[in-house]
């Protein structure tokens, strides 16, 4: 009894920590930062390079992270991730050119390439097999709180109080994120158990780089991270473009911060949900489903121009990229080796920032060369061979059992 406690408090904690700290980092971008980086008189190709920034260090600390997580525990890695995201919002106020915003941009991603794979190798530590998919999807929906009111308060802060404004509110999100961490970690004896129980008995015993190559090389964490990649490949896309083409259909700043928004309130209502049914009817059937349906609502999204249009398809992105990410993450646990649950995350989530690194720089020169709506769909061409990938995987696996 006591342990299932000390894990509901361990889950709740982070949930917290995550929805604020996810809030000060979605605010920091959504919808604001190519508004922001065009008015310094950044380009197509040069916004997407922006935006991906703040992936680029998850491809480089993601494993590392999560590595020390295994053999050290957690305590000092998710504090020392919420310093650099209450730190990083500040910079963005002496920001004077697109070169110093990139900069910022890759300071900024250091928190949450740490942030991440730490707080889910945490959660899936204290869950068991019966419902690891609907914890994880419980936390994940405590961080898409945080993601889904930053757009829409992002354009409004932006209409009354202008860039400065939205970055003040993203480093105070940030600093509570932080102050709450701190006072549940106060005392450290009952952190430091809590880190033993997460890090796995065999995680010392294996030398890094070995540890490393066998994550790398073990075959079923490998494809379950390339169809993680291709996701967040066209959600990173999807968020830097949006935001461009709406205006270019006459939607002010405030609105389309309102349906980035509604993009993710059926993320956050269905995603346990969806945890809880990958738990019971398995990962690769509700992944399939998740790609067919954002497959449909870029394609849809890419000849519809109406506002009464793209609400529902807004949704429906949103509902299909939650079944993706609510069976993916469950996988990777399901599949991780002894001793490396928070490295094997760490590689899925390095594998994730690699999509989003590279989807919106490859997106925006899309739309440079013909429009946005050739960009929009690209990215449905992309997510339909994912649907199809995942189906063979899923027959494969019924052939010849588990991945």
């Amino acid at each position: 009894m006591k342990r299932i406690s000390s894990g509901m408090r361990m889950i709740l904690m982070i949930g917290c920590c995550g929805a604020l700290a996810i809030f000060s980092s979605t605010i920091s971008k959504s919808p604001i930062l190519p508004l922001f980086a065009k008015s310094l008189g950044a380009d197509g190709t040069q916004i997407g390079w922006i935006a991906s920034a703040s992936t680029v260090p998850g491809i480089l600390v993601s494993y590392i992270a999560g590595d020390l997580a295994d053999r050290f525990g957690y305590r000092k890695i998710l504090i020392g991730s919420l310093l650099i995201f209450s730190s990083a919002p500040f910079l963005y106020l002496i920001v004077q050119n697109p070169q110093e915003l990139g900069a910022v941009r890759f300071y900024h991603g250091f928190a949450t390439a740490a942030f991440g794979p730490v707080a889910m190798a945490v959660i899936a530590a204290f869950s068991g097999k019966n419902n690891m998919g609907q914890n994880l999807s419980l936390y994940s929906s405590a961080t898409l709180v945080g993601r889904a009111l930053a757009p829409a308060a992002g354009g409004t802060l932006y209409q009354f109080g202008g860039y400065a404004s939205v970055y003040l509110a993203a480093g105070i999100a940030a600093l509570l994120a932080l102050a709450a961490a701190v006072w549940f970690f106060r005392k450290p004896g009952e952190a430091d158990q809590s880190a033993v129980q997460a890090k796995g008995d065999d995680a010392e015993k294996i030398p890094f780089f070995k540890k490393l190559w066998g994550v790398l090389s073990y075959r079923p964490l490998f494809l379950v991270g390339v169809l993680d990649a291709c996701a967040y490949f066209a959600y990173g896309a999807f968020e830097m473009i949006f935001p461009l083409y709406a205006k270019q259909l006459g939607m002010s700043t405030a609105e389309i911060g309102l349906l980035l928004g509604i993009q993710l309130v059926g993320m956050i209502l269905f995603k346990p949900l969806f945890g809880r049914a990958s738990d019971r009817f398995g990962r690769l059937p509700m992944a399939v489903s998740g790609f067919l349906a954002c497959t449909l609502a870029f394609f849809l999204l890419a000849v519809l121009k109406s506002t009464a249009a793209i609400i529902p398809l807004i949704l429906v992105y949103g509902l299909g990229f939650a079944l993706i990410t609510a069976s993916t993450s469950a996988l990777v646990a399901d599949v991780a080796r002894a001793g490396q649950l928070g490295a094997s995350l760490g590689i899925l989530s390095t594998l994730m920032d690699v999509g989003q690194t590279f989807g919106p720089p490859a997106i925006g020169a899309i739309s440079d060369r013909y429009n946005y709506a050739v960009g929009i769909g690209t990215l449905g061409i992309l997510l339909l061979l994912a649907a199809a990938g995942c189906a063979i995987a899923l027959i494969k696996q019924h052939r010849r059992g588990p991945l």
